[in-house]
């Protein structure tokens, strides 16, 4: 078994930031740092990838352009791209998606924040 890898300190604090934001926005959302910065492996020009999961009582296109919103305004004040992947709960649970690789690997990786 290989050694365990710690997320990256500066990318993690990106990351709370952009998730203490969409909890004023959504208080129940789930949200996780995955990829390469959860690893411990990001890059330079890597992006900082996050998985947003919303209550389906709260998922709205109005909602996920807000987290976007956020997204960008939180990477540009942090000179990084933060790359945000936001479902509504019946989307993953509810469906195939459920099974999906991406799914797992957040599922394993993600840190919650």
């Amino acid at each position: 078994m290989g050694a365990v890898k710690e997320a990256n300190p500066a990318a993690l604090k990106v990351a709370k930031e952009f998730a203490d934001k969409v909890h004023k926005l959504v208080p129940h959302a789930i949200v996780k740092l995955f990829g390469s910065a959860a690893r411990g492996e990001i890059e330079e020009l890597s992006d900082i990838d996050i998985y947003v999961e919303l209550p389906d009582a709260v998922a709205s296109d109005s909602v996920k352009k807000q987290i976007s919103d956020i997204a960008w305004e939180v990477g540009f004040a942090h000179d990084h791209v933060i790359q945000s992947v936001v479902y509504q709960k019946s989307e993953i649970w509810d469906s195939p998606l459920r099974s999906s690789p991406f799914i797992k690997a957040v599922t394993n990786e993600g840190i919650p924040l």
